[in-house]
């Protein structure tokens, strides 16, 4: 597989499926005899916001990594890039090995969000203006048409961090409307409180996007969540916990390392993350 870099574009092998999954992995139904069924909820529009209390919060962030290295392991590689807006401590030890392969992004300050923000408004506008046409309406589309291949960008946005105060109502309602038909997802995270900011493009980011709230580790799986509701009654909801050391070798298997990076760099982030 050849990537132009600067382009964000890539020449896939025939077998690769380069479209973005249906569905967001979110954790399995477990039925009595502990049967299990993974639940998704679809991609299609664009993404969620989890909302949590502090009890919550671990538990939530292992499922947000699990869900990205699952994305990242299985889709073809160098197709998904994870941007992670947040000035908080470090959350995700396992994702960050894939920085020196730029794989994942972490904007942990001012500067660089807005920096970072502006780069994924760029790409989705010289997408809808050089790419997307009316028998290729989205990247999904595209990739399935075209032998050159875009790439898709997850977004994570605490919202005690994004949007500010400095960020017009405008940009983030243009962001909201374009970001998925140019193939960029996001997922949106913060405690319960947000609910009531006065940030009005946090409570756009909140009103365009389902939320998915989490009280004393228990996940509310609501109609717009997930479809099939009735299989609540006797399943019982498990968070997505899976084995990220497993899915970070996962994907890095097949990938260039020495066009990257020294590979002591990866083993220094994983032999020193915090248990």
């Amino acid at each position: 597989m050849q990537k132009n870099t600067k382009l964000g574009t890539t020449m896939a092998n025939k077998n690769e499926n380069y479209t973005f999954p249906w569905g967001f992995h979110l954790g399995d139904l477990v039925a009595k005899d502990n049967g299990k069924m993974p639940l998704y909820t679809p991609s299609n529009d664009g993404g969620f916001c989890l909302l949590y209390d502090k009890v919550s919060e671990k538990q939530v962030d292992t499922m947000l990594e699990s869900l990205c290295l699952e994305l990242l392991s299985s889709m073809p590689h160098e197709s998904l890039k994870v941007n992670l807006f947040d000035f908080g401590k470090k959350k995700f030890y396992n994702l960050s090995p894939l920085q020196y392969m730029h794989l994942y992004q972490v904007s942990y300050n001012d500067k660089m969000i807005s920096a970072h923000f502006e780069e994924i408004e760029e790409t989705i506008i010289s997408r809808h203006q050089e790419i997307l046409c009316c028998n290729r309406q989205t990247i999904n589309e595209h990739n399935q048409k075209s032998k050159i291949k875009m790439n898709y960008h997850l977004v994570l946005l605490n919202l005690d961090n994004f949007p500010n105060d400095d960020v017009e109502l405008r940009r983030i309602n243009n962001f909201l409307e374009s970001a998925v038909i140019a193939g960029v997802y996001v997922i949106a995270f913060g405690y319960q409180e947000m609910k009531e900011s006065p940030n009005a493009g946090v409570q756009a980011i909140l009103k365009h996007f389902k939320n998915i709230n989490i009280r004393d580790n228990k996940f509310e799986i609501t109609k717009e969540v997930f479809e099939f509701t009735e299989l609540l009654v006797d399943h019982e909801f498990e968070a997505l916990d899976l084995d990220k050391d497993a899915l970070l070798q996962e994907t890095l298997t097949g990938a260039n390392l020495e066009a990257h990076m020294d590979s002591e760099n990866i083993k220094l982030e994983t032999d020193t993350r915090v248990k």
